[in-house]
Parts: structure tokens; C-alpha cells; sequence
């Protein structure tokens, strides 16, 4: 008989990616999990290790006897493999805190001083003052265009910061099928285009929203704590996130300001 896995938060891309009747195959493991593909769709079922997020489904153990190849299908709310499976009604549904304009305005001189202390990404050095010129004229397609596929990782450098600026120009309000556009248009690997496409729509995983909330309502040490944790995420993801976050903040505040609130100050 397949254990079963006790699921405790599914994110919407699970159920977006994996369509009932639908089969998938593991596509990579990890030390926590691994990831799923079907058809162009990648998404990740792992321990409660890794943080919660959109194309993630936590369970209170990793499964077990994972290999690559290995097929996955869904059947109705349930997850299957010939080793275990997964109701997935009963997870909780993962719903993040989403900025909106104001909230990036407060947010900003904390989101800028972070870069002080990030080294640029070595693997796009050759790049990055094309890509902060492109950034701060609020360029997103260039932006894209230098970024794409570009270092190492499973999921590229360039991805990585090209995942931050598409979350905070979702957070701005912009139209979301651009935004998935650019996304889709990404020349990489289907697991970081599924990540792009979900910060498309404004989501990332649970750590990012933290930080960003933090810095909003100047909780200095809790914002400290998120930096932490997410610069801790991957070899270099998490580093390359903050980045592509911080600088279309700075560019936002830049190019758009509400009215009533001030320039924020910031030295990135």
C-alpha cells in the first residue's frame, strides 16, 4: 500500500500545474523533496524544511523512494505515486500578504540599505551596470533580455533576480499578462520559468512576503531575521532575489510616487 503523506500547505500553483487526470513525472530531487513536471509545468512536493510558497507542496515528511522518472498522477484532490500519495484537501492553502504601492514606498529605505551588505552576483558582473541602468529606467524586457538563463543554479542567477523585479512590478499594479509575457517569453529551464510566472502574479515563497512586510511597518529586527533567511535560500537564490527586489523598489520609488509620500532614501 503507498504511505500516505500528511499534507500541511499547498500552493496554488500545485493545483494549476497538476490538473486531475493529469500524469507527471519527478523531474529532480533534493534533500527535502523533489519536483514534479507536467507538461510544461513544474512544481515541488517537499518537508516542512522548506518554506511554504506557490509552486510548493509542504507535507510533514518528504516522500520517500523518490527517484527521477518516477510517475506521479492526480486523481480527483489526491496525489499519486506507486509509493505514496497525498490528499491534497487537506493542506492548508498558502495565501501571502501582497504589497501594494504604498506598502513599497514604506518599505523602500529598508529594501535599499539591505543592498549594502549583498555582493553582486558574480556570475553576472560582466552585466550588472546594464543591468541597473535597465532596472532604474524601469526597462523590464531589457531587463529580461540580460538576465535570462544567465549563471548557475537550479534556477539561473539571472532568473533569480529577474523573479524580484517581477514581483514588485506585480506589487505596483502593472497588467499581469505582460507581466506573464515576460515570464513565458524567459529563455530557461521550466522549473524557473514556473517560478517567474508566479511572481508574475505577486507571489514568492512565505520568507519574501515576510521581508517585505517587515520593512513596511519598520520592524527592524524582524526584517533583519527575513534577510537573513531568505539570503539563505539556495546557493545564491535567495542573494539574487533580494537584489532584483531592491533595485526595481528603488526604481519604483524612483519613477512613481503616490502622493503624500515622500522620496525614500536609499543608497542602492
Amino acid at each position: 500500500m503507498p504511505a500516505h503523506l500528511r499534507p500541511l500547505v499547498v500552493g496554488s500553483g500545485v493545483d494549476v500545474a497538476h490538473v486531475d487526470g493529469a500524469h507527471g513525472t519527478v523531474v529532480g530531487t533534493f534533500r527535502h523533496g523533489c519536483y514534479v513536471q507536467v507538461g510544461g509545468e513544474v512544481y515541488a512536493i517537499a518537508g516542512p524544511a522548506v518554506a511554504p510558497g506557490p509552486i510548493h507542496l509542504i507535507v510533514a515528511a518528504p516522500p520517500a523512494r523518490v527517484t527521477e522518472g518516477l510517475a506521479v498522477w492526480r486523481d480527483g484532490a489526491r496525489l499519486r505515486s506507486s509509493h505514496w500519495q497525498v490528499e491534497l484537501g487537506e493542506a492548508a492553502f498558502f495565501a501571502p500578504w501582497r504589497p501594494g504601492r504604498a506598502d513599497l514606498h514604506h518599505a523602500a529605505a529598508a529594501l535599499g540599505s539591505m543592498l549594502e551588505s549583498l555582493a553582486v552576483p558574480a556570475d553576472l558582473e560582466p552585466r550588472w551596470h546594464s543591468v541597473r541602468r535597465a532596472v532604474a529606467a524601469g526597462d523590464l524586457v531589457a531587463s529580461r533580455e540580460l538576465l535570462e538563463g544567465r549563471g548557475g543554479g537550479l534556477t539561473p542567477t539571472g532568473d533569480d533576480v529577474l523573479a524580484g523585479l517581477l514581483l514588485v512590478h506585480a506589487w505596483r499594479g502593472e497588467d499581469e499578462d505582460t507581466l506573464l509575457r515576460v515570464a513565458r517569453d524567459t529563455a530557461t529551464t521550466n522549473l524557473s520559468r514556473s517560478f517567474l510566472t508566479w511572481a508574475a502574479r505577486g507571489q514568492s515563497v512565505a520568507p519574501v512576503h515576510d521581508l517585505v512586510a517587515s520593512a513596511a511597518g519598520h520592524d527592524r529586527p524582524a526584517f533583519d531575521r527575513a534577510v537573513g533567511t531568505v539570503s539563505a535560500i539556495g546557493g545564491s537564490s535567495g542573494t539574487a532575489l533580494l537584489w532584483g527586489i531592491g533595485l526595481a523598489t528603488a526604481a519604483s520609488v524612483n519613477l512613481v510616487r503616490p502622493a503624500g509620500v515622500p522620496p525614500a532614501r536609499s543608497s542602492a
